[in-house]
């Protein structure tokens, strides 16, 4: 014949009664039914165990707190990253991200055509944008140390990427002869 504890008694009289209020705050807790009755199952679990269970005076306040409790548990296992799956990961096969002969080739190829078009911009587009684009110098400083305005050097950097664009797609960039008018001081052709 089984035997009915105190602890049995307490439990049905006073967390039971209440179990689908357990559910309903579990449910905002963890926006599922199904994680929501696991959290009220293992708030119960741990209840059963506790050794002060008479000492509890708001049974109802008491496992809305602990389902709160377990949930941040669960949250802050599932961030700690399990190193042992990690360390058997040497089955996987990544793809090598290193470029090919070809890629390479390409962009050899790919950087000398643009130091050609640099080269060909007229010499006061070049300098401009060469300081600002390439070294990273500021325009306050570019346009101090020519002895040129502000809007005369950006002018000048807006003619270079002009230039720069045309030849990029596919049109002729014009020689340092050509251009050098409408790179100088005064921006007139």
């Amino acid at each position: 014949m089984p035997v009915i504890r105190p602890i049995d008694i307490w439990f049905a009289d006073e967390v039971f009664p209440h179990e689908d209020r357990f559910l309903a705050a579990a449910l905002r807790i963890s926006g599922s039914r199904e994680e929501a009755e696991d959290l009220v199952q293992e708030a119960f679990t741990r209840l059963f165990t506790l050794e002060g269970w008479a000492a509890i005076d708001n049974p109802r306040a008491y496992v809305v707190r602990m389902l709160r409790h377990i949930a941040i548990e669960r949250l802050r296992r599932q961030r700690i990253v399990d190193f042992g799956q990690l360390a058997d990961a040497d089955h996987l096969t990544l793809a090598d991200e290193t470029p090919d002969q070809h890629r390479i080739a390409a962009g050899r190829e790919g950087l000398r055509r643009v130091s050609d078009l640099i080269a060909s911009l007229p010499e006061r587009c070049r300098t401009v944008f060469v300081r600002r684009r390439i070294e990273g110098e500021s325009s306050k400083a570019i346009a101090q140390d020519l002895g040129i305005s502000l809007s005369t050097y950006e002018k000048r950097l807006a003619r270079a990427i002009e230039l720069l664009s045309r030849a990029h797609l596919g049109g002729e960039t014009e020689t340092a002869g050509d251009g050098a008018e409408t790179c100088d001081a005064q921006g007139k052709r």
